[in-house]
C-alpha cells in the first residue's frame, strides 16, 4: 500500500529519534533524494533543496518523533501561507446572472445557495472558490455543461481541502457539493471535501481542531472510509467515525441524513 505524506513523515521522525539523520525522498513534494534532516543534541534541521520546494527549517529543542513533525508541518504551513497569493480570477469566471441557465439548473437540482458562487463562460462549470484567511487561493468548477471532462477541475491547486461551517464536529465527505449539501441540512458542523485520494499532513493538521470526525464518503468509496477513519485515529488521537452511505450525501436520502443526525449530535 502506498504510504500518505503524513505516513512517510512519521516513518522519517522515528528514524531522527533513532538514528539522527534522514536523506530520501521529500515528503511534502515529493522530490527524489532531495530532503535530508537531522535531529542531534536537542536541533533538529530540515531542508529540501529541489528548486521549486521550499521547505526548510530548525527548531533547538528536545522532541518526541510526534513533536518533531508537528513542528515540521507548522513550518510548511506557515512557508505556504507566506507564498500562496490570491487568486487571480479569470475574466471568463463571473457571477452568475439569470442567463446562465445551466447554473442555476445544477444549484437548484442539489438545494445548494451559498454566498460568492461563480460561473465559468468557457466551460460551462459552477465554480466554487475556496478561501484561506480571507483570500480566495484557489476555486473547483464542476461541468455542468457538453464539456464533462475533467468532470472537476482545480483553477490553482493551492488549496489542500475545502471547509465550510464553524462547527466543533467534522463531517469529511466525498466532493464540494456534498459538502455544501451537508453543511445545510446540519448548519452546526463544519464539513470537508478533501480534494484529492490521499489524507496528507495538510489535512491531519486541520483535522486535530475538532473534536469528534465522521467520515461518509460515496458508497462506492467504502474500503477508503474505513482506511481513512484508521488514519485519523492513529495519527490526530480525534475520535473518528466511519459511516457507509446508501447514496451520495448530495441526493439527500432519508436513511442517510436519519443517521448522520444521530452521530453529529
Amino acid at each position: 500500500m502506498m504510504k500518505t505524506s503524513w505516513q512517510k513523515q512519521r516513518s522519517i521522525a522515528s528514524d531522527l529519534t533513532t538514528h539522527g539523520d534522514y536523506r530520501g525522498n521529500c515528503p511534502f513534494c515529493g522530490g527524489k533524494n532531495t530532503y535530508t534532516a537531522t535531529f542531534s543534541t536537542g536541533s533538529l534541521k530540515w531542508n529540501c533543496y529541489k528548486m521549486d520546494c521550499h521547505v526548510s527549517g530548525i527548531y533547538d529543542t528536545d522532541m518526541t518523533a510526534a513533536e518533531i513533525m508537528n513542528v515540521m508541518n507548522k513550518t510548511v504551513k506557515q512557508t505556504r501561507q507566506q507564498e500562496v497569493e490570491s487568486m487571480e480570477i479569470p475574466i471568463y469566471v463571473v457571477k452568475p446572472t439569470s442567463d446562465h441557465k445551466l447554473f442555476h439548473r445544477f444549484t437548484k437540482r442539489y438545494g445548494i445557495a451559498i454566498g460568492g458562487m461563480l460561473y465559468d463562460v468557457k466551460d460551462e462549470r459552477v465554480v466554487i472558490p475556496i478561501k484561506e484567511d480571507g483570500r480566495i487561493i484557489d476555486a473547483i468548477g464542476r461541468a455542468v455543461g457538453k464539456k464533462t471532462f475533467p468532470k472537476w477541475y482545480r483553477y490553482t491547486g493551492a488549496a489542500n481541502y475545502f471547509t465550510i461551517g464553524g462547527g466543533r464536529k467534522l463531517l469529511i465527505v466525498e466532493d464540494v457539493i456534498s459538502a455544501i449539501v451537508a453543511w445545510q441540512e446540519f448548519p452546526d458542523i463544519t464539513a470537508m471535501a478533501i480534494l484529492g485520494t490521499q489524507l496528507t499532513s495538510n489535512h491531519m493538521e486541520k483535522i486535530r481542531e475538532y473534536n469528534k470526525v465522521v467520515i461518509a464518503l460515496d458508497p462506492d468509496a467504502a474500503k477508503k472510509t474505513i482506511q481513512y477513519r484508521r488514519e485519523i485515529e492513529q495519527w490526530t488521537g480525534v475520535k473518528t467515525v466511519a459511516l457507509n452511505l446508501f447514496d451520495d450525501i448530495k441526493y439527500r436520502v432519508e436513511d442517510d441524513m436519519d443517521k448522520l443526525k444521530e452521530l453529529l449530535w
